[in-house]
């Protein structure tokens, strides 16, 4: 019933002519007996057929009353919405960051490749993108986690794809709804969100959306709710979890109001959150909610991808495996070059690696522009990185102005015509946001290997770096980045009066993010501070205290922590001092009487301990040789922290003298196999995982007692 009309309204599957004339008999007299009970409302019938209704059923007549409409479901449907005319819409629009690598377009030109995609309640249980249609098509609420560049808004675009053809093709009354969460910033209410979205994409009238979400005729794909709020530490931690729950308002109340009948599908990177349980919480997610993990490329799916991209050839273990800067670096014709050099680079360390990868991606994208060489390219590129770690997420957006700032800072002078035909296509960043001239990186990894630049120039003339660059940094450099700058400055004799002299002009400088990245940088490489230093409000992903260097004279105060690897054999004199810090997690104590005394003061938060037995015992008391279990165990410690590594005396942690012995003949199986590589980079070895082998890892790990896999197999007989 609506303000104007009462409708009646009888659906069949039936195609028989005299089936169809009761109905319409029935109708007719219904539509005749409420008209009298209320002459307001004028009476309105609707005959509905499951499939396009027959000429004899069109045919039918009941008495002088015409006002019955005979029409089959997805006409009937389409008075509510028209479901293909936004369908139609949508493809002209955003789907989350998906690109073409090359041109930038939004209708990306390479074919999908399809990623390995794990439930989180079953690490051994992969999905593929069609099971993951299923479970939407089926009314599934699902959360599919990724980092960046990993290809969450090209999965979820595939899914929307196959759901848009199911309904295209008459399979299923419900069709699917895109939404860009960062479209919505400021926004909690679902009726809001659909309604802009519709206008966004050119489908008016917007509350039709609304009408057909709310009768569960929408399956919803919700991308990015990691961009939707700006979250910056400045000091109070406390802040950052009750921040991260009211940013997500919208997206609770989207999946609060959302029909059980049809499915949901929400996207974000992975460590948003600081931890499952946050997640769910802020999130709303149901009980039921089913949790998958987006793995990067392996190796036969990056080959796959180059194929298609007119790429043949073996893929080097260097090759960052991340969907995103695999497609932009075969796009732009780098990996024809850089593949050439893939057994040098694969002796390299990590940071080696990195240093002749941006080289090489510099030196080739300088050819465009004869005034500019390479090493001038990779300066910008790094001078942007730097800007960039002013934004949340360390990414960008970098305006036209401020890529215009960094070619002046690098090159004294503005950049002419033919510089700014380079400068709108630097290798490494794409679009930002649709309808504006913004640039991001690309990829976090390859930022964080840039943001190593203007570390090493700083260190090397710390009295005539620019201030405003440093003084708006706002996030800490990386693994990849501390990597690249131990091997730079190692190759330049830098010493540690040299470091020192740095450290205390940041500190002059009032740039803490600066002074954070030099102490991490000096302790890796075993060097000592000299200065008395305290830092304030900020946010690191990982602090290693397992190195040899001392940080005795360095305290922290009102910090935030994801990772905090505290070793048994370091001295506790050579520990930094904690107050008022938040540590997600804490590796190497098993409580807080387990502390080093006056380290950590009453006020810090830790919220989760990891003893340094806890991760090897559950591996060790498998029924498996003490080989195998020795195996499994490594991989354990050096898999769970992506992107990281772990020194080789942090995998003899946790093992009796027996496992102990067979750790060494353990690494060379592994490391022969392609799964670990030893990098040398910081003056001592560390193990890392390799991007396109964390997929069989993964499953070695998982189902240990049912794998043939030869690693294993190998272990399982020393």
């Amino acid at each position: 019933m609506t303000d104007d009309c009462i409708h009646v309204v009888e659906a069949t599957t039936s195609r028989r002519r005299e089936k169809a004339k009761n109905d319409l008999r029935k109708i007719a007299k219904l539509m005749k007996k409420l008209g009298t009970r209320d002459t307001t409302r004028v009476p309105r019938g609707w005959f509905v057929t499951r499939d396009e209704p027959t000429a004899d059923q069109r045919g039918i007549k009941v008495g002088r009353d015409n006002n019955i409409a005979i029409l089959s479901l997805n006409e009937f449907q389409s008075r509510l919405v028209d479901s293909r005319e936004y369908l139609s819409a949508r493809v002209n629009y955003a789907f989350g960051s998906v690109r073409d690598p090359e041109t930038g377009d939004l209708a990306p030109r390479v074919k999908y490749v399809p990623l390995d995609i794990v439930r989180r309640d079953s690490s051994d249980h992969l999905v593929s993108h069609e099971d993951l249609t299923q479970l939407v098509s089926n009314g599934a609420t699902v959360v599919l986690l990724g980092d960046y560049g990993s290809g969450k808004s090209m999965t979820l675009r595939e899914v929307y794809l196959q759901l848009r053809l199911q309904h295209l093709r008459s399979r299923t009354t419900r069709f699917p709804v895109y939404l860009n969460l960062r479209d919505h910033y400021g926004q909690d209410d679902p009726a809001e969100i659909l309604s802009r979205h519709a206008r966004s994409v050119g489908f008016e009238p917007g509350h039709h959306l609304v009408r057909a979400w709310r009768a569960g005729h929408v399956h919803l794909l919700i991308d990015g709710f990691d961009e939707i709020a700006s979250i910056s530490i400045q000091g109070e931690w406390q802040k950052l979890r009750r921040n991260r729950y009211e940013a997500m308002a919208a997206v609770r109340r989207l999946i609060d109001e959302h029909p059980i009948s049809a499915g949901f599908l929400v996207a974000g990177r992975a460590h948003f959150f600081d931890s499952p349980r946050e997640r769910f919480s802020a999130l709303g997610l149901p009980a039921e909610s089913i949790e998958l993990t987006l793995n990067e490329f392996t190796d036969e799916q990056i080959e796959a991808y180059l194929r298609d991209a007119g790429l043949n050839g073996l893929v080097p273990s260097w090759l960052p495996s991340r969907p995103l800067l695999v497609g932009y670096l075969a796009a732009r014709g780098f990996l024809a070059d850089l593949l050439a050099g893939g057994d040098d680079l694969q002796e390299a360390s990590v940071g080696e690696q990195w240093d002749l990868l941006l080289d090489a991606v510099a030196s080739r994208e300088a050819t465009i522009d004869t005034g500019i060489d390479g090493a001038t390219v990779r300066r910008i590129l790094e001078r942007l990185a730097t800007l960039a770690r002013a934004s949340p997420g360390g990414l960008g957006s970098l305006t036209p102005a401020s890529i215009i700032e960094s070619f002046n800072d690098v090159c004294g002078f503005p950049p002419s015509d033919q510089n700014m035909v380079l400068l709108q296509r630097l290798p490494g960043l794409g679009f930002d946001r649709e309808g504006e001239d913004t640039r991001a990186f690309v990829d976090e990894t390859f930022a964080d290997a840039c943001r190593a630049g203007d570390l090493v120039s700083f260190v090397e003339s710390p009295f005539s770096f620019s201030r405003n660059a440093l003084q708006r940094v706002e996030s800490a450099i990386s693994d990849v980045g501390l990597d690249v700058a131990s091997y730079r400055l190692r190759r330049l004799g830098y010493t540690d009066g040299k470091v020192n002299a740095a450290l205390e002009e940041a500190e002059k400088s009032e740039a803490r993010y600066m002074v954070a990245d030099i102490i991490r940088l000096s302790h890796s490489s075993g060097m000592t501070v000299g200065n008395d230093i305290w830092i304030s409000g900020v946010l690191l992903p990982k602090l290693d205290l397992e190195c040899d260097g001392d940080l005795g004279r360095v305290g922290f105060q009102d910090c935030f922590f994801s990772v905090i690897e505290l070793g048994a054999e370091t001295e506790p004199s050579a520990l930094p001092t904690f107050r008022s810090c938040y540590v997600d997690r804490l590796d190497g104590r098993v409580s807080r009487a387990d502390l080093p005394p006056g380290k950590f003061d009453a006020e810090c938060v830790i919220d989760t301990f990891v003893g340094p037995a806890e991760t090897a015992a559950d591996v060790l008391s498998l029924d498996l040789p003490l080989g195998a279990r020795v195996c499994i165990t490594v991989l354990k410690k050096v898999y769970e922290q992506a992107g990281g590594g772990r020194r080789e005396n942090a995998l003899y942690r946790g093992m009796d003298n027996h496992a102990k012995m067979l750790v060494p003949d353990v690494l060379r199986v592994l490391q022969s196999e392609g799964l670990l590589v030893a990098d040398r980079s910081r003056g001592q070895t560390i193990w890392r995982g390799i991007g396109a082998a964390r997929t069989r890892a993964g499953q070695l790990v998982a189902a240990p007692n049912v794998t043939s896999d030869p690693a294993i197999m190998r272990c399982g007989v020393l």
